[in-house]
């Protein structure tokens, strides 16, 4: 069996080194590119939730409108009816 030199190895293992860091330094990229797309739908969703929850409150207030309109009417019909 033939042992390589020193040489040799130590630039295999310098090689599969620097391959290593290429590779976690693309998946770095990668991650850091899907956080940046995370964070803006993040921000989409809570600008939504914030006018979700605006319009909630307006439908509340129409609702408490409607119902004292409700009331007003079955007042004046009473009324008509006397």
């Amino acid at each position: 069996m033939k042992s390589k030199p020193a040489g040799a190895a130590a630039a295999s293992w310098l090689q599969d080194l620097e391959e290593r860091v290429h590779a976690a330094s693309a998946r770095l990229r990668e991650l850091k590119a899907e956080n940046e797309t995370l964070r803006g739908k993040l921000a989409e969703l809570e600008e939504r939730l914030a006018t979700s929850s605006d319009a909630e409150s307006w439908s509340e207030e129409r609702d408490e409108i409607r119902q004292r309109v409700e009331k007003l009417v079955e007042h004046l019909s009473e009324l008509l009816d006397e």
